[in-house]
């Protein structure tokens, strides 16, 4: 294989998570007795994407996330039919049920593993939540392990979960490779770690040229990762 270990995000990589988060917020909702409009629905991943990024710079935990997107959400559209907290704690319990493959993912990974390609995932999920979804999903067919930032103490881009990965697989970071979609956490934490970075990115992409490899779906990255 070209890679001794390949490292993999989860969400928007392998897992389609704007399914899960679409679902999850639905029953959040219904349960405040608030219509779950498209309006809604985009006005809160516009919240949550902005605390995820502030989380990724080093200045929110996952817990005070958990609470405060919903803080936020409410106060926006007047939603008061139960508490932030109370609808952070719903809406985890939702994502953690819910483990949805992208189109084509299952099926690419069975195509690796098939060849004996080692694999694994690095993500800044909530752990608890993405331990259940591993579950959810039976990833443990493919993956030796999934390490969250939790474990690492710092999030991606900060380059201390690549090393714990390391440590944990056994193989050098020079012979592994990371594939994510995100330039901000996915490439820029491989970059600072010293890892090769494949951007998976199915969407048109208009960013800055960073000379890096782009698969635009799983056949091309299988390419990648084998050739």
């Amino acid at each position: 294989m070209k890679y001794s270990i390949v490292y993999f995000d989860l969400d928007h990589t392998l897992f389609d998570f704007d399914r899960t988060e679409k679902e999850a917020l639905e029953v959040v909702l219904a349960k405040a007795s608030a219509d779950p409009t498209p309006e809604k629905v985009e006005r809160y991943k516009e919240i949550n994407a902005e605390l995820w990024k502030a989380f990724s710079e080093g200045k929110y935990s996952k817990d005070f996330i958990a609470v405060e997107r919903f803080r936020r959400f409410f106060d926006e559209f007047g939603i008061d039919g139960i508490s932030p907290e109370e609808a952070g704690e719903l809406f985890v319990r939702e994502l953690s049920k819910r483990g949805y493959f992208l189109p084509g993912a299952e099926v690419f990974l069975k195509k690796l593993k098939a060849l004996g390609q080692r694999m694994a995932v690095i993500t800044n999920g909530i752990r608890k939540v993405q331990e259940s979804r591993k579950q959810a999903a039976k990833l443990e067919r493919f993956f030796e392990f999934l390490l969250t930032s939790e474990e690492a103490g710092r999030p991606k881009p900060f380059p201390d979960i690549f090393y714990l990965a390391a440590e944990r697989s056994g193989v050098p970071l020079e012979e592994s490779v990371y594939v994510g979609d995100n330039l901000e956490t996915d490439y820029a934490g491989a970059k600072n770690a010293g890892v090769e970075f494949i951007l998976y990115q199915p969407e048109p992409f208009e960013g800055v040229d960073l000379n890096i490899r782009i698969a635009r779906n799983y056949d091309e990255l299988f390419e990648f990762l084998i050739g």
